[in-house]
């Protein structure tokens, strides 16, 4: 039985105590016994693996951008140029840390100016996608990790492709 029903249980037999002439509130030990007993479900961030699973991830992903036929011509300008390789995936590390949980603090510019001017087309977005739901495949990301993952990449398209 899971903790949620059995908190339910627990207030609603706390109830029928108080109807019954018993007392009317439930004891606060139990109730905290009961609270510290419901499991925490771990974040986006946690289940990347914090920032060290997300710093590995990024590092896979641009790489099999750069692999990618279809969206390699967005990250050509990265061949042979190590220090915007590194502030590129810098600001991923970032952007993927803040926005699944993590401490991280996001420096990088707004999602519709960073993407402005290279007209990313429908198939390159997809493209992008693909990769990471295989890089996310790799590293043993859950079924509902990978979900996630792609509910937050669809809800950047309007401001990433045709920009």
């Amino acid at each position: 039985m899971n903790n949620i029903k059995l908190i339910l249980l627990y207030l609603l037999a706390a109830g029928f105590a108080g109807c019954s002439g018993g007392s009317s509130k439930p004891s606060e030990t139990a109730l905290v016994e009961v609270i510290e007993d419901a499991p925490v479900a771990p974040s986006l961030y946690d289940r990347l693996g914090g920032a060290d699973g997300i710093s590995s991830l990024v590092d896979d992903i641009i790489s099999t951008h750069l692999e990618n036929p279809v969206v390699s011509p967005q990250f050509e300008y990265l061949r042979g140029n190590p220090e915007q390789l590194e502030l590129v995936k810098q600001h991923t590390r970032e952007f993927l840390g803040a926005g699944t949980g993590g401490p991280e603090q996001y420096t990088g510019g707004d999602v519709p100016s960073v993407h402005a001017g290279m007209n990313i087309s429908n198939a390159e977005f997809l493209g992008a996608i693909d990769d990471i739901l295989l890089v996310l495949n790799q590293h043993g990301a859950s079924e509902q990790t990978k979900k996630d993952m792609l509910y937050i990449l669809y809800s950047f398209k309007d401001q990433v492709v045709g920009k």
